[in-house]
């Protein structure tokens, strides 16, 4: 998204419409969205700025739960700008509304709700894993939600938290397609690990497009470049779906690695730097083959 049409949606103060078969339904913003200063000129100054003061408007003293519809379009219109904000006037900015909500747990978890469909959904504009878990957090460490409404914000703090760019990818156990056991963990080389289903038809494109580069395959083939194929969940029968997958790919499925890792796409890819850091998560195949074909430059 440019940033134009982004700060379109700043600058106005919209309702959000939904369409629901010939009619429209109107929801009213929960209170009027801030504009930043005319005398803010640049993008960063002005995505500050937003950090600052987009919730000035909301009463955060008034009682019971709010309208979640109009909450989650505030939150979206919030987000939006912490791809140009300064990591801490982003990071104050979310402490100071935390502040405000924890002691309302209703309110904490409609927050939460709205933060998981802004920064952490497949619907999301943006992804910011940092952001998203400093609600989870916040909501967990909170004594007076029912450790039942707990449970799924738990896996989705685990796997995140297992799964950060820049942290050492956790190692997994899995099956392959004979039967042997195997264990994926960093060996010292550029791994893509592509977590995906056979008869998934993205799954089958992202294997065709990696197959077919001449320039991947030949990283692969010269071992600068290790390629795996994990079926997450797997059901009956898998095994005769792998027969036609390359022979120097590492092939198998895990009933475990949907607990551990953060897989919210399918397929999911995942980078994995020689190091054994996480250098990119749920990214398309292009991005990935991208990310190799630039790490491996040097090993030419």
């Amino acid at each position: 998204m440019k940033p134009k049409k982004i700060f379109s949606a700043l600058l106005l103060s919209l309702a959000l419409v939904l369409p629901v078969k010939a009619e429209v339904i109107t929801i009213e913003p929960l209170f009027e969205y801030p504009v930043a200063p005319e005398e803010i000129v640049t993008l960063s100054d002005k995505s500050n700025w937003l950090m600052q003061h987009f919730w000035d408007n909301m009463d955060f003293k008034k009682k019971g739960a709010v309208n979640q519809s109009a909450l989650n379009d505030a939150f979206k219109v919030y987000s939006l700008p912490m791809q140009w904000a300064e990591k801490a006037e982003v990071d104050k900015s979310v402490a100071s509304l935390l502040d405000k909500i924890q002691k309302n747990p209703t309110l904490l978890l409609q927050f939460t709700k709205a933060a998981e469909s802004s920064l952490y959904s497949e619907r999301a504009d943006i992804w910011i894993d940092e952001v998203y878990l400093k609600f989870l957090d916040a909501f967990l460490k909170n004594k007076k939600i029912p450790e039942i409404r707990k449970r799924r914000y738990e896996r989705q703090m685990r796997q995140i938290s297992n799964s950060l760019n820049g942290s050492i990818a956790p190692s997994f156990d899995f099956t392959t397609p004979t039967g042997t056991p195997g264990k994926f963990q960093p060996i010292g080389v550029f791994t893509i690990i592509e977590f995906g289903d056979p008869d998934c038809d993205d799954c089958r494109h992202a294997k065709l497009r990696m197959e077919t580069d001449v320039r991947f395959s030949s990283l692969v083939e010269r071992g600068l470049v290790n390629v795996l194929f994990i079926i997450p969940d797997p059901v009956d029968g898998w095994q005769t779906k792998m027969t036609d997958y390359p022979a120097n790919w590492v092939t198998g499925a895990s009933d475990t690695v949907s607990d551990i890792l953060d897989l919210r796409l399918t397929p999911s890819f995942y980078v994995i730097g020689k190091d054994g850091k996480i250098m990119a998560k749920n990214v398309s195949v292009d991005q990935a083959m991208k990310i190799a074909f630039k790490e491996t430059s040097a090993d030419k």
